[in-house]
């Protein structure tokens, strides 16, 4: 039911499929932590080195990262693939490097090695970067920054004793993106909610972000003050609805004409300085080590390929319920990519084979609510079955806050917005860069006749959603509650 967008590095999704049936059929294990899950087909001492790096550059970017740690982030599994072409088979591109997919039950983040296996960390530390600042900061970011700074962060290294190394270039690739003809700065920045393909060079697009947020973090202005001290304004006015070309100008004096000239300059110099400081690592790393049978591999992997490659997931899930026809955790998660009446049929079977299943119950709910959508003149029982349902699935752990938001969205359908705010506050305190999440906390405020704390959060669904049409659908809403004249513009 949630509008999330997901962040991919160098996502071009067009590629021809490269054909390897064995994917599924290789050693895939799991090693849980107390702060995320790996699924790897890597070996077992080349997987636990990942997992241990991961957890050292978790402590150590969290120094550098905006707003504070969050206990109600939700909780992350990585998949590390240990050849690439297994990665282009699940993804169908052999352009991706990696994606991070948010989601209030459980974010999924899966990065590639190139051909001859290296920089699976690289790309693993830049999705990284995404999720934890998904589960740390509340102000939303442009995409040409978050995308600069992920690349920024991926270089950090952390040596035998503790000390933390960030800032370090790719020299030669960052000058020759900046001596690109017709890559435009004001292009770039004006990049607010995705970078299309269809109209980027992604490769470029990233090397110029990652060069301007280096720049950013690092350089100082005509008068020896760093940018870095006045960043945290510029991200807050760009946040509250400001353009990223008038907030540089604003905030740090720097307009786009003469930004690639700086940069030029900037990059100029073989040896420019970089951060250096102590983190505290862990001497041992608690963790947990399953490995996988067939099925459970199947299903972890067509998880993961639904976004990019539905049909894979689909042949997946196929797979799984021709040998095994009530698995659960299968009809579920086949329900959620077929269409048209089959994937209702799959998440009745999954609530019938077994009623107490949290996922086959909120995927039942939302069945009774796709009822109801479909005949909009008479929802009949749908909409008590589904409420009926969510609250059900609020006794979940793992998806307790998505059946919160559910219910936050019905009450609200149903006239009950002081039921909503409490619902829909607990899918924010998980989520609160969603501008999805914060037009229905706005929709309940005003309804429950709180202007003033509406207000804020339908601002960020019209400064940030993704689609104009929710963007003109807060504006609407602004309006109604009186602020037709609050500068609400489409960005």
């Amino acid at each position: 039911m949630m509008g999330y967008r997901p962040f991919a590095a160098f996502a071009v999704l067009t590629a021809s499929t490269v054909v390897c049936a064995d994917v599924d059929d290789r050693d895939w294990c799991i090693t849980y932590t107390d702060h995320f899950e790996v699924v790897s087909d890597l070996p077992r001492v080349k997987a636990l080195e990942l997992v241990v790096q991961l957890d050292q550059f978790r402590a150590a970017a969290s120094a550098l990262l905006p707003g504070g740690s969050r206990e109600a982030a939700p909780p992350l599994k990585v998949i590390a693939f240990e050849r690439a072409r297994d990665f282009a088979t699940v993804f169908d591109s052999t352009h991706i490097a990696g994606f991070t997919r948010p989601s209030l039950d459980q974010s999924l983040l899966a990065a590639r090695p190139d051909p001859r296996g290296e920089h699976l960390n690289r790309n693993t530390f830049h999705e990284y970067v995404h999720y934890l600042v998904r589960s740390r900061a509340t102000l939303n970011l442009p995409i040409w920054y978050e995308e600069g700074f992920a690349s920024y962060l991926s270089t950090l290294s952390i040596d035998p004793a503790g000390i933390v190394t960030v800032g370090r270039i790719p020299y030669a690739y960052l000058r020759g993106v900046l001596l690109l003809p017709g890559l435009s700065i004001p292009d770039v920045i004006g990049e607010r909610f995705r970078l299309d393909p269809r109209r980027h060079d992604l490769s470029k697009v990233y090397g110029l972000a990652w060069a301007i947020v280096r720049f950013l973090h690092h350089a100082e202005d005509d008068n020896g003050e760093r940018y870095a001290s006045r960043l945290g304004d510029m991200l807050t006015a760009i946040d509250n609805g400001a353009s990223s070309e008038e907030a540089l100008e604003s905030s740090l004096g720097l307009d786009t004409e003469g930004l690639k000239g700086r940069l030029k300059n900037y990059y100029d110099h073989d040896q420019l300085p970089v951060f250096r400081f102590r983190t505290e690592t862990e001497d041992r790393l608690a963790f947990r080590r399953d490995c996988l049978d067939a099925i459970d591999t199947r299903k972890h992997l067509a998880e993961v390929a639904a976004l990019h490659h539905p049909r894979f997931a689909i042949d997946l899930y196929e797979s799984i319920l021709a040998g095994k026809p009530d698995d659960v955790d299968a009809l579920v998660g086949l329900s959620r990519i077929v269409s048209g009446r089959r994937k209702s049929e799959l998440a009745r079977q999954a609530h019938r084979v077994d009623p107490t299943h949290p996922a086959a119950i909120v995927r039942m709910a939302e069945v009774e609510v796709f009822a109801c959508q479909a005949n909009s003149v008479d929802c009949g029982d749908a909409l008590p079955k589904a409420i009926s349902l969510y609250t059900e699935a609020l006794t979940s752990d793992r998806h307790r806050v998505a059946a919160a938001y559910g219910l936050g969205i019905l009450s609200l359908y149903v006239e009950r917005p002081l039921d909503a705010l409490e619902y829909l506050r607990a899918a924010y305190a998980r989520a609160p860069w969603s501008p999805q999440i914060h037009y229905y906390l706005g929709e309940a405020y005003g309804r429950s006749g709180d202007r003033k704390r509406a207000v804020p959060h339908l601002r960020k669904t019209a400064f940030w959603h993704p689609e104009e049409s929710w963007r003109q659908k807060a504006r609407q809403m602004l309006a109604r509650l009186g602020e037709e004249s609050a500068g609400v513009n489409p960005p």
